[in-house]
């Protein structure tokens, strides 16, 4: 399914609306080797990166409608592929801090739970780190009556830019994705080994679910394996491909 999305971009000529559709990379549990749900990832028509096409919204002051267009057509996307013996997987959706502060926010979410079969317990909302929250307190209260609702929360990309350990603990996710940067020489990097199993243990504790993400070889599955890392995704596992209804 495409979403056609009229987003006027200045020194980008576009001969037509800007369209996106999306793609599902795999989460894998490491422990039984079985899928956990699936990461929505948006791929616009002429602007295949993320980063640039979300850069470019920002730009237009047209972040949080591109966010949130995104955010809905992944969820019924998601309700229309997924079967009834699929009911047991879970879906990832990125989210801007700014998005889940925006006063229109929960009515959408609300509104779109009536037209679903999903139940929210199954929508983990991945929070996107890169962006400076400037009022962490709003976004602590908005996330915990995300919980409340039923939705989960993940916290993206932990250990990449300003994504920190007491963000993690100030909003207490339900899952943290450690960036891929702890994925690359996995194998041969001792601190990397024993960081993994720290965290892992660490988090285990508190209730909240660790995937490593970046995962290219079986090497690096292998020894996150032995780290006790429960949940992985990468090239490795599963690329990003469209959902076949």
């Amino acid at each position: 399914m495409n979403q056609t999305f009229d987003l006027p971009i200045s020194n980008i000529k576009l001969s037509e609306p800007l369209t996106f559709s999306h793609v599902f990379q795999p989460i894998f549990s490491l422990q039984d080797e079985t899928i956990y749900g699936f990461e929505s990832l948006i791929r616009g028509k002429k602007i295949q990166n993320p980063q640039f096409l979300f850069a470019l919204a920002e730009k237009q002051k047209k972040l949080f409608d591109l966010d949130m267009s995104s955010i809905l057509q992944s969820i019924f996307s998601f309700n229309k592929c997924i079967s009834s013996k699929d009911k047991d997987v879970y879906l990832t959706v990125n989210i801007f801090p700014s998005t889940v502060l925006e006063p229109s926010f929960l009515c959408f979410i609300e509104d779109m739970m009536k037209k679903v079969n999903i139940t929210p317990n199954k929508i983990i909302f991945e929070i996107n780190e890169a962006e400076t929250v400037h009022n962490f307190k709003k976004l602590k209260e908005i996330v915990r009556y995300l919980k409340e609702f039923g939705f989960m929360i993940a916290l993206d990309d932990l250990g990449k830019g300003q994504s920190s350990l007491r963000v993690a603990l100030e909003l207490e996710p339900d899952m943290v994705k450690l960036d891929q940067y702890f994925s690359i020489d996995l194998e041969r990097s001792i601190k990397k080994q024993r960081f993994l199993e720290w965290i892992t243990s660490y988090f285990r504790e508190a209730g909240t679910l660790v995937t490593l993400e970046g995962i290219e070889t079986e090497s690096q599955l292998f020894t996150a394996k032995q780290a006790g890392v429960p949940y992985g995704q990468g090239y490795h596992l599963g690329r990003p491909v469209p959902l076949i209804i």
